[in-house]
């Protein structure tokens, strides 16, 4: 987000909190925090925010920021604990030694 988009944003907070203010400085904190954040989903979740009753107080630049919901952190977690499983299984692969010749042949006699 650039800062004129950071300005924008600020229109839009003192639209649903008047007493909100900010100078040069804090634009560019908020700038900084929200570098990776587009207008459109800050502006979505700052609609998010102001519809809760709870938050009578204007927000930081962290509820603004892309939200994440329930199912996000769900798979988040859900990919971890696979990548943690896969690499697991790895490591039990690597001392591994395949089976001796004879080991084979009473197999294939068992089976056949």
């Amino acid at each position: 987000m650039t800062l004129e988009e950071i300005g924008k944003l600020f229109d839009t907070i003192v639209d649903y909190y008047p007493s909100f203010n900010g100078d040069l400085k804090k634009m560019q904190n908020w700038q900084t925090t929200l570098k990776n954040v587009s207008l459109e989903a800050a502006i979505r979740n700052l609609h998010e925010y102001a519809s809760d009753s709870d938050n009578k107080y204007p927000p930081h630049p962290g509820a603004l920021a892309s939200k994440r919901t329930e199912a996000d952190r769900y798979h988040e977690t859900m990919r971890q604990n696979g990548a943690q499983t896969v690499k697991s299984y790895s490591q039990l692969r690597e001392g591994v030694t395949p089976p001796t010749e004879e080991q084979r042949r009473k197999v294939r006699e068992l089976l056949g």
